[in-house]
């Protein structure tokens, strides 16, 4: 350990090594569009606005929701304080009348201004003054943007002649292609000639991808054990709120700016002091949530009463549909994935989700919900028969709520009532669910018809109701796990010195985001073993070749560092492999049979696909279990229409993964032509050389990017699954060896995986992380510097980050 005791240092350009970003100004010269964009201070900020702008649909509507916002604000404040104090209710419940009225109006129960203004209530006045102070901020705010988002409207117009009717029209994809030759001209950042996609993605996502890190090594105690309820993971806007202010850009936070951590938290000597200080400044801000409780929780109350109120009263099936939870877009989230890319992921996997929650229904509940909807259901009828005979039924006390509680009740009731004629397979939607989402615990896999694995589930797709009820309530959770934060204080400080690089051109950067697979990798989520990683440095659940196949696919110009070439390349050729295997007999326990089967189950025209692939194959020789149905031709030549069309496809692509008129490179093209193979993989060996021989009838050009990656998640897991069934059976086979039998090679035939070393002859690390587990290595004290994707050790000594 002494030896991997050096002192941070930062590379610098070579260009530039006479300037520091930190003392770099924003210089703005002329309106020619020359040099008015170059030595940008805070390209964190710049960056991220450029991409708000393009999602949000241009300066007038983003400004025009913020507005809105404002006025909301107000309004809310207002109308409470109205009807606290300005409404006579005993005349409007028709308790009392005003003298001289027969019939009262609804304008008999306002009070006078001057009447309901005077001799407030103290507790009355505070919560004014603090809404106020609130809304000054905001208003604030608003100015500061406003400003900064009419700099960017220049930008988009000036540097990259882009017109706000225009932004429909291109993807992220284009614009990022055009900041990339802005860079060129005008030197926005001053450390490096150009900048890659992922040096752009990091600057953006920055703090998202260290929150990413923490869940993914369970770094933060969001697991609350709820008396009757069980395990629960809580995190909510108020919660999220706090964290990120405590570990980011809070007064107290660990970096100094956007871009670059405290000089303190990069040697591991002063490590036990600011964990002292760390967790003193959580208390701190724990207390402050303890003292403003009341006052946050009234305007959860008012917030959510005005916002939902309404939406249920309209559609009371609103709580029994179901939404992603907060935990869950960290938990399934890639590194470099910004949000609309994530979002559409999440969208894909809303429908297979629903269908596989809704295949759980508890008998006794839905006896009870058919006798409870069948009385509520006989007691509206009679009510709504009265009402149509004599209008004046209305006018009975109570009739009117009576029937819309009744409604409610009937709503709700149904949606707890399964649909007789619908047959669910879990295994199959959770394949379904997985080629979305791409991540599940291996715990998971086999056990989708089990109750644990609903539950388990359920916290990453919650009911709404649920979603309500967390946020009302998170006034009073946010302070007791931010007590419970504390003890996490120590590994806090050792995650940032241990995982963070400093990036030339970028700055201070989770090393995880790096999407290394020889610092990061886990070797049981790979055809080629090669990680230096230990249990401590190797990212979970796979988060690390997972997120590199997908930053890949959706920036197919970006040039991975040579460790993620060999891992990328090393499972196309496992394809090429399983693809000559689907002719023999072991076709049924290779792991592209099993990720055709899963896909071939998904919706939007895969099975033209894999009619494709069972061209180039033979149709007789594939396996029936997985032959995909080809009906007519007409899916085919849908999906040959849409990959010659992609170039011509225009309006609202604003939110397209990826670039629209590129082909895909990854694994499902590699098994369906042989072309992306050629090109990625350099020359064919002869056994590819003559399945490139063979007419495909639909070429990777008809292959986007998401299909691609959907069957890439699928693909990689059963490899995955294969890997440590493999190493299971070979320490099997050590424990209780058979004469005369290799029951590793065996295995290795029967999982149809090429032969030669077994996973498990790799470094043996540890077991699996547990929520409450986290050991830090304070002996990594030094962090080392990346230059254009290499690490780079400074003191000449083999670190690994």
């Amino acid at each position: 350990m002494d030896g991997l005791q050096t002192e941070y240092h930062r590379l610098e350009s070579t260009d530039d090594a006479d300037h520091d970003e930190r003392n770099v100004m924003l210089h703005v010269t002329d309106d020619s569009g020359k040099a008015r964009w170059n030595h940008i201070e805070n390209l964190d900020e710049f960056f991220t606005r450029i991409y708000h702008y393009h999602q949000k649909h241009g300066y007038l509507c983003m400004m025009l929701a913020q507005v809105f916002e404002l006025v909301q604000f107000v309004f809310i404040v207002l109308f409470s304080m109205f009807l606290l104090r300005c409404v006579d209710y005993s005349i409007l419940f028709g308790d009392t009348k005003p003298e001289g009225v027969t019939k009262v109006a609804l304008s008999d129960a306002f009070m006078p201004l001057n009447q309901c203004s005077k001799d407030p209530p103290a507790a009355l006045v505070i919560c004014v003054i603090i809404a106020g102070i609130f809304w000054i901020h905001r208003v604030i705010r608003f100015v500061y943007n406003a400003l900064h988002y009419w700099e960017i409207r220049a930008f988009y117009r000036i540097a990259l002649k882009i017109s706000a009717k225009d932004l429909l029209n291109l993807t992220w994809h284009d614009v990022l292609k055009r900041v990339q030759e802005v860079q060129k001209e005008q030197r926005m950042c001053i450390h490096k000639a150009e900048l890659t996609e992922l040096d752009i993605y990091h600057r953006i996502l920055r703090f998202k991808n260290y929150s990413i890190a923490m869940i993914n090594k369970s770094l933060l105690p969001l697991h609350l054990t709820v008396p009757f309820l069980g395990e629960m993971v809580i995190l909510t806007n108020g919660l999220k709120y706090n964290l990120e202010m405590i570990l980011f850009w809070g007064p107290w936070a660990p970096f100094q700016n956007y871009w670059h951590l405290k000089e303190e938290y990069k040697r591991a000597a002063n490590r036990e002091e600011l964990a002292r200080q760390l967790s003193k400044h959580i208390l701190w801000i724990a207390l402050a949530n303890f003292i403003l409780f009341p006052f946050i929780l009234l305007w959860q109350i008012l917030y959510s009463f005005f916002n939902y109120v309404d939406l249920i009263k309209r559609e009371p099936s609103t709580l029994g549909t179901r939404r992603w939870s907060l935990y869950s877009r960290l938990y399934v989230r890639h590194f470099n994935e910004l949000d609309h890319e994530f979002q559409a992921r999440l969208n894909r996997g809303y429908r297979p989700a629903k269908k596989y929650m809704n295949s759980f229904t508890s008998n006794i509940l839905a006896i009870i919900c058919q006798n409870v909807a069948f009385f509520a259901g006989s007691i509206l009828a009679v009510l709504v028969i009265l009402v149509v005979y004599d209008e004046d039924v209305l006018t009975v006390e109570h009739v009117l709520t009576t029937t819309t509680l009744l409604g409610v009740i009937i709503t709700v009731c149904r949606t707890f009532i399964p649909d007789e004629n619908l047959i669910f397979c879990p295994e199959t939607l959770m394949q379904s669910i997985l080629a979305q989402i791409h991540y599940i615990p291996d715990s998971w896999k086999g056990c989708a018809h089990s109750y644990r694995v609903r539950d388990e589930f359920s916290q990453l797709f919650q009911y709404k109701a649920s979603y309500f009820l967390e946020e009302l309530l998170s006034p009073l959770l946010t302070p007791l796990i931010l007590l419970r934060l504390r003890g996490k204080a120590l590994d806090i400080v050792d995650f940032y010195r241990n995982f963070s690089v400093d990036v030339v051109g970028v700055g201070d950067v989770c090393s995880f985001a790096q999407m290394n697979i020889r610092t990061h990798g886990n070797p049981k989520w790979m055809t080629e073993g090669k990680s230096d990683a230990t249990q401590y440095q190797q990212a979970e659940d796979g988060k690390t070749e997972l997120s590199l196949v997908h930053f890949t696919m959706t920036n197919p110009k970006w040039q991975p560092p040579q460790e993620s070439k060999v891992f990328i390349n090393a499972l196309k050729e496992q394809a090429q492999k399983d693809v000559h295997l689907l002719n023999t007999v072991e076709a049924e326990n290779t792991a592209l049979a099993t990720s055709l089967r899963s896909l071939s189950s998904l919706e939007g025209g895969y099975s033209s696909i894999l009619g494709s692939l069972a061209v180039q194959q033979g149709m007789s020789s594939l396996p029936p279990t997985f032959m995909p149905p080809l009906g007519t031709p007409r899916g085919i030549e849908s999906m040959m229409a849409r990959g010659s069309a992609n170039t011509k496809v225009r309006g609202a692509v604003s939110s397209t993964e990826g670039p629209l008129d590129g082909e895909s490179s990854g694994l499902l093209a590699s098994v369906t032509g042989s072309g992306p193979l050629q090109t990625s993989l350099g020359p064919l060996s002869e056994e590819n050389t003559q399945m490139s021989m063979v007419t495909t009838m639909v070429s990777p050009q008809c292959i986007d990017s998401t299909s691609d990656m959907n069957f890439s998640a699928l693909y990689m897991h059963q490899l995955h699954d294969r890997r440590v069934a493999l190493a299971d059976s070979h320490t099997a086979s050590q424990s209780s060896p058979v004469d005369g039998v290799d029951n590793d090679e065996e295995a290795r035939h029967h999982w149809g995986l090429e032969t030669g070393p077994s996973p498990t002859s790799l470094p043996k690390a540890p077991g699996p992380l547990g929520e409450e587990v986290f050991h830090s290595l304070p002996g990594l004290s030094s962090l080392p510097t990346v230059v254009e994707g290499n690490l780079v050790d400074t003191a000449e000594n083999d670190v690994n980050v």
